[in-house]
């Protein structure tokens, strides 16, 4: 049975940043390079500190892991895949698992730009990939018939986050070839995550978060590219959501942290408002235009029923330009946790306008009752939208009846 691991180099490119370890005790501590002190920038502003000192995290909420380490680490899906295949290789219950075990497994697969060294062996992947196949494997691992994992859909679907099955994959628009994304891609390619159905989701998921994911563009929420792919499984073809992925482009790994890593805020449970992401994007953006995107983030939200809107569905990401708030995600229809919003919206899990125009006049956004009418206008075009994407009938006027049921508090 191999070791579990006590100590791993944190990479960014090629420059060590700092080092996690695990004590005797199983207390887990981090400590930046003098190297990175001086050339490098601060992970985690407000919640890991810039300077020498050895530290322990903030907060024992992820098995005593600093908040911006845990988000290299997947959820749901992605640790799935990975407990069971480190139960397979090793023997290791899920129980036995430590935060650095997990990871120098994800080595350099993790989302976002950290890696972890030394990172458990090295396997071969392949340059290319079947989504057919793949999706496929997604049925079998779901249906609960095996306990090992086919290897690809395993190392393409164990990194991102979120209780849905996906992989990170590269896609062309000039090249039908899908390729892993794992290697130096060739120009014209960019990295993209594929989303496939859990078995309770709908057929028509994919085009359901494909119309939100058009609505937000609408909504001037600055979304990347998206896309439904066809893809063949068994006799049938599905319709997957695609999105190109933030934390690449081209080659470039960029830096994230999640609210959930900055505020060690358990993203299973409501415990943040809307005013800690406004604030947050405040201190870490400086810049009163991201401030703005937030709040039409956090109203596209509110108009569309999109209430499992946790901590781990807001991120940062750090580039030439410094600190930004990442490209919205995870935006689809949702009930939340007792059908209120997950992110409370001025202490309220199911608010009117009054709540939002609370927060606009928090951060001092004159044109806070602007952004609520031009979202307004975006979340109108659902049937248009879900017709054009293949919505099926029943969702199109599920979905309508909801939309229209919260427009009235507007």
């Amino acid at each position: 049975m191999k070791k579990h691991v006590d100590r791993l180099k944190v990479m960014f490119g090629a420059s060590q940043m700092g080092t996690l370890a695990m004590s005797d005790k199983g207390q887990i501590f981090f400590e930046y390079t003098p190297e990175w002190l001086s050339t490098g920038f601060d992970l985690a502003p407000r919640s890991l500190a810039f300077n020498a000192v050895l530290q322990k995290a903030k907060d024992p909420l992820f098995d005593g892991l600093h908040g911006v380490f845990n988000d290299s680490l997947p959820d749901g899906w992605g640790l799935l895949l990975m407990d069971r295949e480190l139960n397979h290789r090793l023997g290791w219950s899920r129980h036995h698992i430590t935060p650095l075990d997990r990871l120098a497994y994800m080595g350099s697969r993790a989302m976002g730009a950290l890696r972890y060294e030394p990172a458990f062996d090295n396997e071969r992947i392949e340059d290319t990939v079947d989504l057919s196949s793949l999706a496929s494997s997604v049925e079998t691992v779901l249906s609960g018939s095996t306990e090992n994992v086919f290897n690809q859909l395993r190392i393409q679907g164990g990194s991102p986050g979120g209780a849905r099955p996906k992989v990170t994959v590269a896609l062309s628009d000039t090249s039908p070839v899908c390729l892993s994304g794992f290697h130096h891609i060739p120009e014209g390619y960019q990295h993209w995550m594929v989303k496939f159905r859990s078995q309770e989701d709908p057929q028509d998921m994919g085009q359901t978060e494909k119309t939100y994911a058009d609505m937000a563009h609408i909504a001037g929420l600055g979304m990347p590219p998206t896309a439904l792919l066809p893809v063949k499984v068994g006799s049938t073809e599905e319709h997957y959501y695609a999105v190109r992925r933030f934390d690449r482009h081209g080659n470039e790994r960029r830096h994230m942290v999640t609210m959930a890593g900055l505020y060690y805020a358990d993203f299973r449970t409501p415990c943040l408002d809307y005013k800690d992401i406004l604030g947050a994007t405040s201190v870490l953006t400086k810049d009163a235009r991201q401030v703005e995107r937030a709040f039409r983030l956090m109203t596209f939200n509110v108009l569309t029923h999109n209430k499992d809107d946790h901590a781990k569905n807001f991120a940062f990401v750090y580039g030439p330009n410094g600190w930004e708030l990442s490209p919205a995600y995870d935006l689809t229809f949702s009930q939340g946790m007792g059908g209120e919003h997950t992110t409370a919206i001025a202490g309220s899990g199911n608010p009117g306008r009054d709540k939002l125009m609370d927060i606009a006049s928090a951060f001092r956004l004159e044109a806070g009752a602007k952004i609520i009418e031009e979202v307004r206008h975006a979340v109108s075009l659902w049937p248009t939208l879900a017709r054009e994407n293949g919505v099926s009938q029943l969702t199109l006027h599920t979905v309508q009846a909801e939309l229209q049921s919260i427009d009235r508090r507007f």
